[in-house]
């Protein structure tokens, strides 16, 4: 891959995450207001779980979870590829009601530790996630901090007096200020680099 090539699936990758949270941070905070479960987690799972919306699951069934149907479930059904061929995954009539749904589904008792820890904890939050066997991949803990800290989605989870929407803007206008300004840099020292490399080369 070309550096520039990386770079431009850099940049769409961060686009799409800020796209997301622009579309859906709202849905994040209100449930986090109703039911106590961090909006930095449920950003961080969405975007993990659907690639931001873009995932063939998600756009198919708004379910941006990966909630597979289970014994209880009575609404609609879509099958679809994962751990197993043919799997049946929740169909949602929006993002808004999947939203809602992931804040349910974690109200079952083997989630029942979750809503002793503290809702600023978003570490201990996406460690017990893992342990109570929210997802079958191994990594993913790590993963779930990972997109926490690099899009500074725990910003969400912070008391504050203003509202959601004007949280939201502040939000956005300083990540995407961080990201470009990073992306730039980061930019700028690979193609220092490159230049340097190909002057030595043709030095030697």
């Amino acid at each position: 891959m070309s550096l520039f090539s990386f770079s431009q699936e850099k940049k769409k990758e961060i686009e799409n995450v800020i796209e997301y949270v622009k579309k859906y941070a709202v849905f994040a905070i209100e449930e986090m207001e109703k039911f106590g479960i961090p909006a930095s987690i449920k950003l961080g799972q969405g975007i993990l779980e659907s690639s931001s919306g873009k995932s063939s699951l998600s756009k198919a069934t708004n379910n941006h979870f990966g909630i597979k149907c289970g014994k209880n479930w009575m609404g609609d059904v879509y099958y679809h590829d994962d751990d197993l061929p043919k799997e049946c995954f929740r169909k949602y009539n929006s993002v808004k009601e999947s939203f809602h749904d992931h804040s349910k589904f974690l109200k079952q008792p083997r989630y029942s530790k979750l809503f002793l820890l503290k809702k600023d904890d978003y570490r201990a939050w996406a460690s017990e996630l893992k342990k109570a066997g929210y997802a079958t991949s191994l990594n993913y803990e790590n993963l779930l901090i990972d997109q926490i800290k690099k899009y500074d989605l725990w910003k969400f989870d912070q008391s504050t007096s203003c509202k959601i929407e004007k949280r939201i803007h502040q939000y956005l206008n300083y990540t995407m200020k961080k990201n470009q300004d990073s992306f730039f840099g980061r930019f700028s020292k690979k193609f220092r680099f490159f230049i340097e490399f190909f002057f030595q080369s043709k030095k030697n």
